[in-house]
């Protein structure tokens, strides 16, 4: 294989390494936001996981797809905190208004799931990959 060859194929497998470190984060999202939908009363480790599995998103994406998950984290801190808040308080306008606001994060968070595909599309598209004839 000459050195062109080499050179194309190593540029192919950076191209598919970095879909796939890419796709991580998106299904890490999904996952999260998935979660999220089928209960919404998450412990603190699920934002943690989160923070985790999404870490590297700095890395792999701009920064608008960084802003969008530190977003959809804070959102999330921001619901449990309430919930933890309106657990502790009798039944009233206080708890109600409380139980509101964590109701519209919830709401928020779960119309961010059929958003995914469109949010991450640019990053995650393979683009037309030109087909190499191989002589070796």
């Amino acid at each position: 294989m000459d050195c062109y060859q080499q050179h194309v194929l190593a540029r192919e497998k950076f191209k598919l390494d970095l879909f796939e470190k890419r796709f991580a984060v998106y299904k890490a999202t999904q996952k999260f936001l998935v979660t999220i939908m089928k209960n919404p009363n998450i412990g603190w480790d699920d934002p943690v996981t989160f923070l985790q599995e999404t870490q590297d998103a700095v890395f792999l994406f701009g920064q608008e797809i960084v802003n969008y998950l530190d977003s959809l984290y804070n959102k999330a801190l921001d619901m449990k905190a309430l919930q933890q808040k309106f657990e502790r308080l009798p039944v009233g306008a206080e708890r109600s208004a409380l139980c509101g606001q964590e109701g519209q994060l919830v709401s928020e968070l779960t119309r961010e799931l059929p958003k995914l595909p469109q949010v991450f599309a640019s990053y995650l598209k393979f683009r037309a990959w030109k087909r190499t004839t191989w002589i070796i």
